[in-house]
């Protein structure tokens, strides 16, 4: 099998659509206009790519590893189980902080790409290794012994309704905000912390 992440006519495509599609959405986006940001032929990108959907999800694909890869990385450190949490939200913010209000709409909302099942799909299979360092956490004493962890996998994995509601996400000025308001609320509620 060809390894096409050494390609830098690949490694173009992939990128400018990248930059297009978080800056745009997937609909607005041609492949005439990522051919053009790219610097290839039409036949180059169809070389690789079928369409501009299999390309959206290929760099999805890419997103998720890399953040997977992440994540196990964080998990293995000797960071305290705070700064593991941190460095957490931290990595789900950078992950989504350039993407636009009309490209989560094109993931969530628009059905015509499929990309919400895609996602939920590779969603499941990371869910196994967050749910387990929940659990891990929980047996340690990090978590307090009453929380419930589904309850905490379900509410996380909820935050995508949030994010179809458009009068929810009107009150945020980026994805970025409501992330960090959602996490927030997830892992320290609503008391204040000196109360």
């Amino acid at each position: 099998m060809i390894d096409n992440n050494t390609n830098p006519k690949y490694i173009a495509i992939k990128t400018k659509g990248k930059e297009l599609f978080w800056k745009h959405g997937v609909k607005r986006i041609s492949i005439e206009e990522i051919c053009r940001e790219a610097n290839v032929s039409k036949m180059t990108f169809y070389k690789y790519f079928p369409n501009k959907v299999e390309l959206v999800i290929s760099i999805l694909d890419d997103l998720i590893a890399s953040s997977m890869m992440q994540f196990d990385k964080l998990v293995n450190s000797d960071m305290t189980f705070s700064e593991i949490l941190e460095n957490i939200f931290i990595m789900k913010l950078e992950a989504v902080k350039d993407f636009s209000p009309e490209f989560l709409n094109d993931i969530y909302v628009n059905p015509q790409f499929g990309l919400d099942k895609h996602l939920n799909s590779l969603a499941e299979k990371s869910q196994k290794k967050v749910k387990d360092f929940y659990v891990d956490s929980q047996k340690k004493g990090f978590i307090r012994k009453e929380v419930n962890i589904d309850f905490v996998m379900a509410y996380s994995y909820k935050m995508q309704d949030f994010i179809k509601d458009e009068k929810l996400m009107a009150q945020f000025a980026t994805p970025k905000d409501f992330i960090m308001e959602a996490m927030n609320m997830l892992f320290y509620g609503i008391v204040a912390k000196d109360k």
